[in-house]
């Protein structure tokens, strides 16, 4: 496995808390039938169920699981951590009752603050380890990493999900899309 050097950690950071501001801007006053639709003819998450899957893992994925590798380093231990079953979570939490407005603002809010706590971590604090039950052993560093790519794989979901909806318009156009 590489090392990961300060400036990883710092783009992984950016990209992090930068996300909830690409996301408001690829979905912000779109409508409706856009927002609920996935990518590839409706299968999978459109742009909404996207933004309910980022809040809901918010906590739950990513900085629930980074304050137990922290705070189980300082004791030596390595917590075990469970997957989670993201599509039934949305049910259970009850997203489709909120606007997408306010899934963005919570998201926002939520990640400017949990971006500025990872910031204030001293040094070596992100060595800290824990064992997943289908990953293995990872460092807190690790998921970090993770999020980033978890944030762009889902930031390309939606800009997939657009084109599809967007393409069959462009009529002949479409001979361009080859080219790119």
């Amino acid at each position: 496995m590489p090392e990961a050097p300060f400036a990883s950690l710092e783009a992984a950071l950016t990209i992090i808390g930068r996300t909830p501001t690409v996301l408001r801007g690829l979905v912000d006053a779109l409508d409706a039938p856009v927002l609920e639709g996935g990518p590839t003819g409706g299968e999978g998450w459109g742009p909404r169920q996207v933004a309910e899957h980022l809040v809901d893992v918010e906590d739950i994925a990513f900085m629930d699981r980074v304050r137990r590798l922290v705070d189980a380093g300082v004791n030596g231990e390595r917590p075990y951590i469970r997957s989670i079953d993201p599509p039934a979570r949305l049910v259970e939490g009850g997203y489709a009752a909120r606007t997408v407005e306010n899934l963005l603002a919570e998201l926002e809010q939520r990640r400017a603050r949990d971006v500025a706590w990872l910031r204030s971590l001293p040094a070596g604090a992100l060595d800290s380890e824990g064992e997943h039950d289908r990953a293995g052993i990872f460092a807190a560093r690790d998921l970090i990493h993770y999020w980033a790519c978890h944030d762009l794989l889902h930031l390309r979901q939606i800009v997939r999900g657009l084109q599809d909806t967007l393409a069959p318009f462009a009529g002949n156009l479409t001979v361009f899309f080859e080219e790119v």
